[in-house]
Order: C-alpha cells, then sequence, then structure tokens
C-alpha cells in the first residue's frame, strides 16, 4: 500500500468549511497523498487559514481570477504526481478511512475499472449564531448500472464528486474537464469517461456531502444551453436521452429557485420528449426518497 493518491481540493469563498475539509485529509488512515488545494480567486479568509496548515503533504495553488470548477481540478490534476487522483469540494468532509478502502477495493479491480465512487452520507445544516449546525443526515446509496454509458446520458448521476478516485492514466483517453461549462461540467465529463471505461461503487458510506445549495437558475440555464452540443454520444439518437435529461434539470433548478411555472413547463417537456425513460426514472427516483425517508 505505497501508490500515492493526489487529492484536489478546489475553494471558493468557503473560509468557514474549508479548514474542516482539509482536516478530514489529513486524518486519513492511508498515508501516501498529497493534498492539493486550488484557491478559485477566493476574496475571504481563504489563505489565512492555509497559511496556518503546516503540513508537508498539503501544497497550495491560487488562481488570481475565478474560473470555475473545471479549471480548478483541472490545474489540480496537472500539477499532481500520484498514480490515482480522488477530488473532495470544500464544503464536504471524508471519513477517516476513505482513502484506505477505497484504495483497497479499487485496487483490486480489472483494467477495464477506471473509477471507484463509494455510498455517501447527505448532511443538512443550519447557520445558528454563526455556527453551522447538522440537523438532518440522509443514507445515499447510488448504484452503478451495468450499462453505465446509458446511466450517464440520464443525469451525473455516478455519485458526488467528492467520493470519486479514478486512475490518472485515464485522463490520456478522456481528457480534463470541459473549462467552458459553469455548471454540469462533472455531467458531460462523466459522459466521455463512459465511453473508455466503467465504474465500480463501494459499499459503505465513506464522504459527507453537505446538501442544500441552490444553484443559480440562469448559471443553469446557460450551462445546459450549449451543453447538447458539447456532449459527447455513441449515437446520434442518444442525444434524444440527454435532451430529456436537460428539461429535467431545468426543471429541478426552476423548482429550487421557486420559479413554478417554469418548473411545471419544463417538466412537462421533459416528459414529452421521452415518456417511458422520464417515467421510469421518475418512479425509481420516488421509491429512493420513500427507503431514504424510513431508513
Amino acid at each position: 500500500m505505497s501508490e500515492l493518491i493526489s487529492v484536489i481540493l478546489p475553494t471558493y469563498n468557503r473560509a468557514l468549511d474549508l479548514k474542516k475539509a482539509v482536516d478530514s485529509v489529513l486524518i486519513q488512515t492511508y498515508p501516501h497523498f498529497e493534498l492539493i488545494v486550488v484557491d478559485d480567486g477566493s476574496t475571504d479568509k481563504t489563505i489565512e487559514i492555509m497559511n496556518e496548515i503546516k503540513d508537508e503533504r498539503v501544497s497550495l495553488i491560487k488562481h488570481e481570477t475565478n474560473k470555475g470548477a473545471a479549471a480548478s481540478r483541472n490545474t489540480g490534476i496537472k500539477a499532481s504526481k500520484g498514480i490515482y487522483i480522488a477530488f473532495l469540494d470544500s464544503d464536504d468532509t471524508w471519513h477517516s478511512e476513505k482513502l484506505e478502502k477505497q484504495y483497497e477495493f479499487f485496487s483490486k479491480a480489472d483494467d477495464s475499472i477506471g473509477g471507484c465512487v463509494t455510498y455517501y452520507d447527505l448532511i443538512y445544516v443550519n447557520l445558528v449564531n454563526s455556527q453551522q449546525v447538522e440537523y438532518k443526515i440522509v443514507k445515499r446509496q447510488i448504484p452503478i448500472q451495468e450499462d453505465f454509458y446509458k446511466q450517464s446520458l440520464l443525469g451525473c448521476n455516478l455519485s458526488p464528486g467528492s467520493t470519486l478516485m479514478f486512475k490518472k492514466e485515464c485522463l490520456n483517453k478522456v481528457g480534463f474537464q470541459n473549462e467552458n461549462l459553469k455548471r454540469f461540467e462533472d455531467w458531460e465529463w462523466q459522459i466521455k469517461f463512459s465511453h473508455h471505461y466503467n465504474w465500480i461503487s463501494l459499499p459503505i458510506a465513506l464522504a459527507n456531502i453537505k446538501a442544500g445549495h441552490v444553484a443559480d437558475f440562469e448559471t443553469c440555464r446557460k450551462a445546459l444551453a450549449v451543453f447538447l452540443d458539447v456532449v459527447l454520444v455513441k449515437k446520434e439518437k442518444d442525444k434524444t436521452l440527454v435532451k430529456m435529461a436537460i428539461f429535467y434539470e431545468l426543471f429541478y433548478a426552476a423548482l429550487k429557485n421557486k420559479m413554478l411555472s417554469s418548473a411545471g413547463c419544463y417538466f412537462l417537456k421533459a416528459f414529452i420528449n421521452s415518456p417511458a425513460i422520464f417515467c421510469r426514472n421518475l418512479i425509481s427516483l420516488v421509491k429512493r426518497k420513500v427507503i431514504e425517508l424510513f431508513r
């Protein structure tokens, strides 16, 4: 157990969360890692917090301007020296044995496997007297289907980025994340990845994912407006599934932003575009929510 894992942690104005994220890496039971923090043009106390961390395994790269999540991850990857790459968002944390268990599981997989994810705990928080207080934890399991390519066309449903670990050599075929996409860059990259490699899922919750984000609707709309043009599919007809998924993402973004009439419109467009698959996915989603409610 000596192969180096490069942990890429992009951050932008998340000084309140950053220290916890970094600490969750530093306490890993797997010792052979480097942590590359990419400050994407933060204007808060991010630099001060990073200057307080004295650990030779940690390095900091700073963007002078905000370039987005994809650019930050790409910057970290290009500076990395590891055999494996693991992502961690700056408002998430890992269980202490995350890298060790994932490495042991992943390293035994065959060559067709390019990446590994884990189950995770979805954490909801409230801000009380400037302190973040957890108020709900949902155990979440995202199974990987046998045909992951088809699964990936239907949305960014692999797993949150903070559970991902993949072989760096895969990027020779897959390439980096699309820096022109300010949202859903992970979805587009996930589809490209599925052209060449499969994923496996370690059925243990090893990451804490902070929930409750409300993405700006206009940012989502602009990203999805070009998504269909940049996404790489095996057959032209596969874009029908992607289009249905795009309408669903717009429905969800509008709903989160309390744009109810727009949400209803996109929901209807998603259904009309591919009724059978839309209904099947909706039923699957409802089943998962019910299971989580009573778990």
